[in-house]
This record gives structure tokens, C-alpha cells and sequence, in this order.
């Protein structure tokens, strides 16, 4: 008996459905509701309510450079028109029809930051989808390629913040308000990509004035994180790599021959690296990425790495080794020497130079009885004058001496500059509110 039961529930379930939807009901519906009386140039009430949720499927590109977004996805447009509705049970149950946007009043909408025209929304191929209710539904889908303002400081540990922003084109508030479906942007089909990690979505209601009047207009706004492993293998890792290398020139010893021409290839490297990350941003003055200003420096610490190991090579092959500046005497008694873990003490062979004025010479006369002889020598003295029994260093080894200082000296400016900067990239920058 049940089984009985069961399988007329079944029969008189398929015959429902079955008489949801015929051809003649369906043409009755269209010729009721789009009779001579229905004007699709008339807006459905004094204010209509438009909905809007925006679908995004995938990011295509993001131009740093042009400063744009390409992106796909649809637009769900969803208002109510009291003059679009039946009674389905008159109808064979059909609770909802078809029909193309020029038999049907639409609102006119545009993407107000669209670069490639501004034209409106919509084909006239599209259906909209009536509810038996007044309800009707527009799915419009577009490639949507819109401005978008590109921060580029923290590169390429950025976040960006593009948008889409529909605006209600002809009709002012009074006529028409853009409501948005939900607060964030829908991603449920969103497609992956490869630079650029989805990070967050959200709504805007803002209105525009033209003219004295006002329009209603909705801000998609999508935030997206830069994936930065492909710039930390290629871009970072070698930057820094070259950076260091230019401490090196101070390690390399005079007499090599290669300490100049090792130096201008740092600088040389420096300086393409330079190019090839200025290539991948914007040429704009407005904001200046940490990563620039960081070759610049580095840049900088190399052109003067050049001009140091030239003096110093100067300095190192001078004719007259005693020939010491005194400004650079007393900076190695004040700074190098304790660098260099030396003292000043002179050395055995210039302490066996410091003789007397007067030689005493001892002469026999003819008896063999012994005299003393006194004479001034008209030969230069040999007594070294104060400041050089002092100073026992040749140019040489004050030479060697500026190596080691400045070897010192720009380990710790390049390697805490170094960490600084990317210190401050990993941890800085944050997505917009």
C-alpha cells in the first residue's frame, strides 16, 4: 500500500513539473505583462533600489607601469519592477520568463574608471531573468580594464588596492540608488594568479556631483599582495650580493695591479642592476621606492670606494716613502693605529741614526803620544728632526693602514644599511584598511 502511495506522490510530482513550463503559457505571460501598457522608457517606481554584487573571476594583468588593472568577472544587477508580475498558478505554474533588455527597463550604468571607453554596460544579446514576483536579474559579464593608483614604495613587498566603480550614468539619486548585495567582492570562482595573491574585498557607496546633481555609484575595491619569492631569487639576492662585494677592493693588496679595475666592475654591475629594476616601475616622481634609494646608496658607496682607492694608490707609490701628510700623521696616531692594534714606538734603525753633531777623532803624532781632535763635520747631520722620530712609518704601510680602516668602515655602513632596508620591506607596508 505505501509502495502504491509512494509511486502516485511520484506520478503527480513529474506531472507538475511537467506543466511548470509550456510554450503557450509562456508567450501568454509575455504578452500580459509587455502589453501596450508597459513603456520600458518609464523607471519602475519614484526611486528605484538597484542591487549589485560584482563576480571576479580572474585578475588578467596588472600594469605597474601603465598603471592598470585587467580583470574579468560579471556584474549581478537585481531591482524590482511592480508593472513585470502574474500569478503563476494562472500560468501553469511558471514562476519565472526570459526576455532581451530592449522590451525591458533597465538602469544605465557605466564603469566610471574604465580606460578603454565608457561606454554602458550590457549587449543587446543579454537576457534578463523575471521573476513572477517584479523581480529582475541582469548578468552582465565584462573584461573590465580600469585606472588604478599603484603604491610602489615597499616593492616588491607591496600590497594594491584596485577597484571597479559603477556609477549610475543618466539617472541622479532621485530617481535611482546603487545598493550594494553584499559588503566584499564575490571570489567564489575566482581563478588564481601567478604575481598576485587575493587578498581582501570591500564595498563602497559614495555619490557623485555633476552639474549641481547627484549620482549613485559603487566602489569595488579588491586588495592584492605581490607574490615576492620570484624578486627575492632574482632582484634582492643579487643586490645584495654586489653590495657587499664592494668592500672587497680594500682586501685586495696594492701591488696586485687589480684593485682599480675590480672596483669600476662593482660599480659597472651596480649600476645595470640599477636600470633593470628602474625598467619594472613607473616612471613617476609622486613616490620613490625603498629599494631605489637603497642602489642609489649602495651606488654611491662604490663611486666612493673608487675615488678612496685611487688617493690611496697615490699615497701608496709616492717616490718619497717618509713624505707623509701631516693631517694624515696624526689621524693614524688618533684612529689607524688602534684599528690596526700598532704602537708608535720607533724602530731600532732610526734610534742607530741619532748621532752627535761632532765627531771626536783620535790621532797618534810622530812621538806616539796620543791626541784628541775635535772638528765640526761639514757633512748633513744625521739626527732625524722631532716629528719624524715620532712618526716611523713609511707610505706604504700608512697605506695599508687606510685598507684596513675603511674595510672596517664600510662592512658596518653597507651591512647595517643592508639590514635596515630589509628590515623595513618585510615588515612596513600593510594593506589599506
Amino acid at each position: 500500500m505505501k509502495s502504491i502511495i509512494l509511486m502516485l506522490a511520484l506520478c503527480l510530482i513529474l506531472q507538475d513539473s511537467m506543466e511548470d513550463f509550456t510554450t503557450e503559457n509562456a508567450t501568454n505571460i509575455q504578452t500580459a505583462i509587455f502589453g501596450t501598457s508597459y513603456n520600458k522608457y518609464v523607471r519602475p517606481s519614484a526611486t528605484t533600489i538597484v542591487g549589485i554584487e560584482l563576480n571576479l573571476l580572474s585578475i588578467n594583468e596588472m600594469d605597474v607601469k601603465k598603471q592598470i588593472m585587467s580583470s574579468s568577472g560579471w556584474l549581478t544587477i537585481i531591482w524590482e519592477d511592480p508593472r513585470l508580475t502574474w500569478n503563476p498558478s494562472v500560468y501553469g505554474d511558471i514562476k519565472y520568463i526570459y526576455t532581451k533588455q530592449d522590451k525591458i527597463w533597465r538602469p544605465e550604468l557605466i564603469v566610471d574608471n574604465s580606460v578603454e571607453g565608457m561606454s554602458p554596460l550590457g549587449h543587446d544579446e543579454l537576457f534578463f531573468k523575471v521573476n513572477h514576483t517584479g523581480e529582475v536579474r541582469w548578468d552582465p559579464p565584462g573584461h573590465y580594464v580600469t585606472h588604478c593608483d599603484f603604491s610602489i614604495t615597499y616593492y616588491p613587498f607591496d600590497y594594491q588596492t584596485c577597484s571597479v566603480e559603477v556609477t549610475s550614468f543618466a539617472f541622479t539619486i532621485e530617481a535611482l540608488t546603487l545598493n550594494s548585495t553584499y559588503d566584499t567582492v564575490n571570489t567564489e570562482d575566482y581563478k588564481a594568479n601567478g604575481e598576485w595573491i587575493l587578498h581582501s574585498s570591500r564595498v563602497e557607496e559614495h555619490f557623485l556631483t555633476e552639474h549641481g546633481e547627484k549620482f549613485s555609484q559603487l566602489e569595488f575595491k579588491v586588495t592584492f599582495e605581490r607574490r615576492a619569492k620570484y624578486y627575492v631569487t632574482n632582484v634582492i639576492y643579487p643586490l645584495v650580493l654586489v653590495s657587499l662585494l664592494t668592500n672587497l677592493v680594500f682586501l685586495l693588496p696594492a701591488d696586485s695591479g687589480e684593485k682599480i679595475s675590480y672596483i669600476l666592475t662593482v660599480l659597472l654591475a651596480q649600476a645595470v642592476l640599477l636600470t633593470l629594476i628602474g625598467n619594472s616601475m613607473p616612471t613617476t616622481s609622486v613616490e620613490t621606492p625603498i629599494i631605489g634609494m637603497y642602489i642609489s646608496f649602495v651606488l654611491l658607496m662604490a663611486a666612493l670606494a673608487t675615488i678612496i682607492t685611487t688617493l690611496n694608490l697615490r699615497l701608496y707609490l709616492r717616490t718619497d716613502q717618509k713624505a707623509v701628510p701631516r693631517w694624515l700623521k696624526a689621524f693614524t696616531f688618533l684612529v689607524l693605529l688602534r684599528i690596526n692594534c700598532r704602537t708608535a714606538k720607533v724602530k731600532e734603525d732610526d734610534k742607530a741614526l741619532v748621532v752627535s753633531n761632532e765627531d771626536t777623532i783620535n790621532v797618534e803624532d810622530v812621538n806616539g803620544k796620543g791626541k784628541t781632535l775635535k772638528r765640526m763635520l761639514n757633512r748633513p747631520s744625521q739626527t732625524p728632526n722631532k716629528e719624524d722620530a715620532r712618526f716611523p712609518f713609511q707610505c706604504k704601510e700608512v697605506s695599508a693602514f687606510l685598507d684596513c680602516f675603511f674595510f672596517y668602515l664600510f662592512n658596518i655602513v653597507l651591512i647595517i644599511t643592508t639590514l635596515v632596508f630589509l628590515l623595513v620591506l618585510a615588515v612596513s607596508d600593510v594593506p589599506s584598511s
